[in-house]
């Protein structure tokens, strides 16, 4: 058996809390993943937040144990110092993967977006230090932006969790399609490839055209899915 699997089966609480993450829960996950004493490649909470929202979205499953793996960075539950921070830290997590996963449910998004009756989706994004924040802006190499700024390593979290799906190709690289995932990939590079003037900084809107992208996003998938089902049926 899978070692978190096996985990979650010896502590079923665990399991047993539902409820959305309260904004202090929320802080509290953040504290906990960026815990100095966690292992090194555990994800930053910011990054995990990012990485789950891409395998959410993704057009298949990704199994828990996979997905936890990699935010951990490793194959079974880190040390937290105690049997109790330890299992708090995992509900947290398992509790934070089901409220995005409910965020982009085909009712909740509806509401969201077309009657605005339900409160749009808030990626977990720390703040940044000035003085990591480099003016004006530079471009590395690979044309990103260096330094730090708002949602990098959000980004970066996402875009760790759709590389390795080749069905994504087919959404990133259409010229039709480009634009729905544009206003992520800004975040993840720090700059706009088009529009040298842009400041990503100076844009109070970026962060809301992400998430109605995110939106986008997974309604995109719904209908790719129902297509594919579809097609399958005829044959």
């Amino acid at each position: 058996m899978n070692p978190f699997v096996s985990y979650i089966a010896q502590h079923p609480a665990i399991m047993a809390d539902h409820h959305p993450l309260s904004e202090e829960e929320q802080d509290e996950l953040f504290e906990a993943l960026n815990d100095p004493k966690l292992p090194d490649d555990c994800m930053t909470a910011e990054m995990a937040d990012g990485f789950l929202t891409g395998c959410a979205l993704s057009p298949h499953a990704v199994d828990m144990s996979d997905w936890l793996e990699e935010v951990f960075g490793q194959v079974s539950m880190p040390n937290c110092g105690s049997p109790e921070a330890t299992d708090r830290l995992l509900s947290l997590v398992l509790r934070r993967w089901r409220d995005i996963q409910h965020a982009f449910t085909p009712d909740v998004a509806e509401r969201v977006l077309n009657q605005g009756t339900e409160p749009m989706f808030g990626p977990l994004i720390g703040h940044v230090d000035p003085e990591e924040v480099v003016h004006p802006v530079q471009l590395d190499h690979e044309d990103r932006r260096v330094g730090e700024w708002l949602g990098r390593d959000w980004a970066v979290g996402f875009f760790s969790a759709i590389q390795g799906d080749e069905t994504w190709k087919h959404l990133l690289e259409d010229p039709a399609h480009w634009p729905m995932v544009a206003p992520v990939l800004v975040f993840f590079l720090g700059h706009e490839v088009e529009q040298p003037e842009y400041n990503l900084d100076d844009d109070p809107e970026a962060l809301t055209r992400m998430v109605q992208a995110l939106y986008r996003i997974s309604a995109y998938w719904r209908s790719y899915h129902q297509a594919m089902t579809a097609g399958q049926r005829a044959r």
